[in-house]
């Protein structure tokens, strides 16, 4: 059930995309320890995209999950900003990452609630 979306203000080939959506989607699943069947991961290029009053290459990630652990969001941050300055050139001073846990009951799955 975590999903990751990561908008960056870059362009990116669709081989980039690819790349970036299999190893996002990998890598979350490893450090949530949770099914890779279960994580989806969303990635918006090219979106108009401003921070520090500048528009060189900048990413926003937001990763939710239910009963996201704070004692992992550290860990978390690292691998994720290793991720985009690997995979996108961009800097980890240029990337922001929010955390967001959401209880049980306010996640749907299968005409359900986990």
């Amino acid at each position: 059930m975590p999903f990751l979306k990561i908008q960056t203000n870059l362009p990116l080939s669709k081989k980039a995309e690819r790349t970036v959506l299999r190893t996002a989607s990998t890598l979350v699943a490893e450090e949530l320890d949770k099914p890779e069947d279960l994580v989806m991961v969303a990635l918006q290029p090219n979106t108009p995209m401003l921070f520090a009053g500048s528009d060189e290459p900048v990413a926003f990630l937001e990763l939710k999950a239910i009963g996201l652990p704070v004692r992992k969001t550290r860990r978390l941050s690292e691998a994720l900003c290793n991720l985009v300055e690997e995979h996108l050139g961009i800097p980890p001073s240029r990337v922001y990452v929010k955390f967001i846990t959401v209880p049980k009951g306010m996640w749907g799955w299968k005409g359900d609630t986990f």
